[in-house]
């Protein structure tokens, strides 16, 4: 075969940084071998909260591929992971535009439609019900099967109290053809194409009967829906985009409440920066986040970051033994270099310290690696940041505030700069320079020295302490930038 593997090679592979490329059958390195729930977020799921906040790079993926992965392999369990692309072809399906004001009702529809397919590969759990074949119809027909030519769609502007909401209409017929065999009281009559808004309540009192026969039929089955990638293709300046999360939170934290005494659970994995904005765009939102969230930070434990070196630690053992047949490697197998001195020299995400060791995978190496060797992979996973902070910004600011930001970065990494010389750098642009300063600090590109000379970096912030939560601009502090700039700079700007 083509694709066929050689034979094994003395390279040293910790990992892939794309965490579904280690969700492959064929992945050099299988997630489901290595993950371990460090830092206790399935325990924090298990409570209300359902969603998963954390930095790019800090593992959201990760913990998704591997509850799908695992529950996949639970014949009583199911999952699915609905991604931004998803989002996308179910709009087309009904008709609607790309980046359309979607609002609660599209979200609960989404989620309510998604949930029925995963207890529909669990028919035989609902023997007391009849003419179950109308409800498979039913969402063949919504959800893109082979009669979807046959539905009749459409697409009606209405103004409404908070804005205006696009509703489609969807073919309500074999669901009413459902409840009616089933003696299914509807809540309201409907004509033959209703919108969204007005099928959903039926929806709900179906998915309540199956979910009841399930439990009695099982008990131990549990349902999971995961949305995850919601960063891609959204723009913090376009309020629609904004406002389709706000409706997704509100929509998940309803279905949850609703639900979660049958073993349901949706969740939505967020970017820290995405959620520091949806915070501040409405009152109860920081409630939300503070009452439903728990966060991916690495760094919770203080310098020695333990949960991460264990990380590291086994994919270091899994590759060496592989590579060398040297079993229970450790950190000190791999490099002269500290864990705390190259901890240093990343954001402390896991993606970091993948990207770092990436080039061990296709280059032969000595191990332990010398100091020397291991600067020289530091230069290597500065090309890495390069694209990764860029990628970052994109969601926020465009490609000439992107520009003007790389500017303001360079002049600090060159000569570390007060604030207020940096906030002259902002004059004759759009830019809020207190604003920008203060994102880039919660990024930890930037980091600040006190009249003291101690130098702090947000991601290195522990709760209970005092200093540190927020760029302080009312000192003019002087700033730096973080190490993983100090070859970026001098190599490519």
């Amino acid at each position: 075969m083509f694709f066929k593997k050689g034979s094994k090679s003395s390279k040293i592979n910790l990992g892939i940084m794309e965490a579904e490329a280690e969700s492959s059958v064929s992945s050099s390195v299988k997630l489901i071998d290595v993950f371990q729930d460090d830092l206790g977020v399935l325990e924090d799921l298990s409570s209300q909260k359902f969603i998963v906040i954390g930095r790019k790079g800090a593992g959201k993926s990760a913990l998704a591929s591997y509850i799908f992965q695992t529950m996949e392999n639970e014949p009583t369990d199911e999952c699915k992971i609905i991604k931004h692309d998803a989002i996308e072809r179910e709009l087309h399906l009904q008709g609607l535009e790309s980046g359309s004001v979607l609002g609660l009702d599209f979200y609960n529809w989404l989620v309510m439609v998604t949930l029925i397919e995963l207890l529909l590969k669990h028919e035989d759990l609902f023997g007391e019900l009849k003419a179950f074949d109308k409800l498979k119809e039913f969402i063949e027909i919504n959800r893109g099967g082979v009669r979807i030519t046959e539905r009749k769609v459409t697409n009606e502007e209405l103004s409404r109290s908070k804005g205006v909401n696009s509703e489609f209409g969807i073919d309500a017929k074999p669901l009413k053809a459902f409840m009616k065999t089933n003696d299914f009281t509807s809540v309201k009559q409907v004509k033959n194409s209703p919108s969204i808004y007005e099928v959903l309540p039926d929806l709900e009192k179906v998915i309540d009967k199956l979910l009841a026969c399930a439990s009695r039929a099982a008990n131990d089955n549990t349902y999971c829906l995961i949305f995850d990638d919601l960063d891609i293709g959204f723009n913090s300046s376009n309020k629609d985009s904004v406002s389709n999360l706000i409706s997704l939170l509100r929509a998940t934290k309803k279905l949850n409440h609703k639900w979660d005494r049958y073993n349901f659970k949706c969740l939505i994995l967020l970017r820290d920066d995405v959620e520091r904005l949806l915070s501040s765009r409405e009152s109860d939102l920081n409630k939300l986040f503070s009452s439903y969230s728990t966060t991916l930070n690495w760094y919770c434990k203080g310098d020695d970051t333990p949960d991460l070196r264990a990380f590291m630690e086994r994919r270091i053992a899994r590759a060496f033994k592989e590579a060398q047949g040297i079993n229970d490697a450790k950190w000190f197998n791999l490099t002269n270099t500290s864990f705390k001195e190259v901890i240093n020299k990343t954001f402390c995400r896991p993606r970091d310290l993948i990207a770092f060791f990436e080039p061990l995978s296709s280059e032969e190496f000595k191990y332990p690696l010398t100091n020397d060797e291991t600067l020289k992979l530091a230069r290597s996973y500065g090309q890495h940041i390069q694209r990764e902070f860029q990628n970052e910004l994109s969601s926020f600011y465009s490609f000439d505030e992107i520009r003007l930001i790389i500017k303001i970065l360079k002049n600090v990494h060159d000569s570390e700069s007060t604030i207020s010389e940096l906030l002259k750098l902002f004059e004759g642009s759009d830019l809020d320079g207190q604003e920008v300063l203060k994102d880039l600090y919660n990024r930890s590109f930037l980091g600040m020295r006190n009249s003291k000379g101690h130098v702090f970096f947000k991601y290195k912030f522990l709760k209970g302490h005092t200093y540190g939560a927020e760029l302080n601009l009312d000192h003019d502090h002087k700033l730096l930038t973080h190490t993983v700039f100090e070859h970026q700079f001098q190599d490519f700007y």
